[in-house]
């Protein structure tokens, strides 16, 4: 498998040393038609919703779709967001609760767009659900944005149809980030 005409291997080892994270080695799969269905990731089962990609944070393991090493670009972008998961997991209740204080002023200012598909996805989910089921969506969405807002920062995508969020909003998330430490995955 190749990406940019260079194997597989190559090209990630290259992309991953330009990323301000650290830690144990993640094992990465790229497999074809990923769909999700009912909790679980199927590659050409035919069933369920199709997806670029998984993290299995415990097996330390992600998953992706083989046709990402066509569009290397959304690759970057995918891959840093998948990777991100493992730094949010380890990122602590403190700076889980800071992110999340960013995002509920950001809301009260209600900005449209997000810096992610998952991240606008999981926002539409919160700001229409209601009642038992919020505070599980408001934790989604703020995992997903930290991870749409990190792939944004450090995947190396100048431009992505998915870099909605407006100009005033993505600087105050990127001086949030740039307060961290490098982040362990």
């Amino acid at each position: 498998m190749s990406i940019d005409g260079r194997p597989a291997r190559l090209w990630i080892d290259n992309f991953l040393r330009g990323l301000p994270f650290y830690g144990s080695p993640i094992h990465l799969e790229f497999l074809p038609a990923l769909t999700a269905h009912r909790g679980a990731l199927l590659s050409k089962g035919g069933r369920g919703r199709p997806v670029y990609a998984a993290s299995f944070l415990r097996e330390r393991r992600v998953v992706l779709e083989d046709s990402l090493t066509r569009d290397p670009p959304r690759l970057r972008l995918i891959f840093t967001h998948e990777v991100l998961h493992f730094a949010w997991w380890r990122l602590g209740n403190t700076r889980r609760t800071d992110f999340g204080a960013l995002l509920t002023e950001e809301c009260a200012a209600r900005p449209r767009g997000e810096l992610g598909e998952s991240s606008l996805v999981a926002k539409d989910a919160y700001l229409s659900g209601s009642g038992e089921g919020k505070p599980r969506l408001w934790r989604d969405y703020v995992c997903e944005s930290f991870c749409d807002t990190g792939a944004w920062l450090f995947s190396g995508v100048e431009a992505h149809d998915s870099f909605q969020l407006a100009a005033r909003w993505k600087s105050r998330r990127a001086a949030w980030f740039r307060s961290l430490p490098e982040l362990r995955v």
